[in-house]
């Protein structure tokens, strides 16, 4: 007994040791990638004010305008750097993805807001690019963070709402993700099959707080069906049915052997909650 609760307590240890190392690993990138990011943000910075100043002597409201987005972007930069130093408060473990992810939006919103100025002003240099690149690398990043309050981790998981309806949360660009309601369970099960995830949509359910769904709009409704699919009872109980959904209905096989020889085996008839099989009307057996 005490040799098995030292093997289990090793277990417990190496798995500690492993996801801290990954974290530190992770934490190590977005710090490079942030490095990264201020040096091309300092250049922007400063070739833009060269290429004003060069000019007729004068600069116009739309190229000061471009002059302090680019200082504001440059000082954002070194401030995330700072705080994506490993020494800095915000690795203290309770605090760390919540508050970091959230510098990356706030240094997100500089960039977008550099970015508008210089398209105004006709002016989208490679440096540019290159900045919106890091960022979307960031975004990838944290994304294998999991934390139910970083919205870069919730792309494609399940979260419900206040009215206790079920919404999958998609990325539309990096720091941008909105929420799709389910039209009814059917649907989630659907689109939980369509990702090729298994028979258990539940698996990438998290609890998100309200708060964290507020920052999202809410997009396009996911109305999804099995029609044209086989689907049996997702239980163990004996005697369940397989129904071939056609135009609305279920259609009772009636041989077992008609799904092999017909529809191509077992790996084609998907397991459901009984109750989306009790909406269908029944339709004409197969026989």
């Amino acid at each position: 007994m005490l040799k098995r609760k030292f093997a289990v307590f090793s277990i417990l240890l190496f798995l500690a040791g492993f996801f801290a190392s990954a974290a530190t690993i992770q934490r190590e990138d977005i710090y490079r990638l942030g490095m990264d990011l201020e040096e091309v943000a300092t250049y922007l910075a400063e070739s833009n004010f060269e290429h004003f100043k060069g000019w007729d002597g004068t600069i116009s409201d739309q190229e000061q305008a471009i002059l302090f987005k680019s200082e504001a972007f440059a000082a954002s930069c070194r401030l995330f750097l700072r705080l994506s130093e490993q020494r800095s408060d915000y690795y203290v473990s309770r605090h760390q993805r919540t508050n970091l992810y959230s510098a990356y939006l706030y240094l997100l919103g500089a960039f977008k807001e550099l970015n508008e100025e210089m398209r105004k002003g006709g002016i989208q240099p490679y440096a540019l690019r290159d900045a919106d690149r890091i960022l979307t690398r960031m975004d990838y990043e944290f994304s294998s963070w999991p934390a139910a309050d970083n919205l870069a981790y919730l792309h494609r998981k399940y979260v419900r709402g206040r009215d206790a309806a079920v919404y999958m949360i998609e990325r539309r660009g990096p720091g941008e993700y909105v929420l799709h309601r389910f039209i009814n369970l059917e649907s989630i099960f659907k689109y939980n099959y369509d990702l090729k995830r298994g028979k258990n949509p539940w698996d990438f359910l998290v609890n998100v707080e309200e708060s964290t769904l507020n920052k999202m709009e809410e997009g396009r409704m996911i109305d999804l069906t099995f029609e044209g699919f086989l689907i049996i009872e997702q239980s163990n109980r004996p005697g369940r049915g397989v129904y071939l959904i056609e135009n609305g209905k279920k259609r009772g096989v009636t041989s077992a052997n008609l799904i092999t020889q017909r529809f191509g085996g077992w790996d084609n008839v998907y397991e459901v909650p009984a109750e989306v099989i009790r909406k269908y009307p029944d339709g004409e057996p197969i026989r």
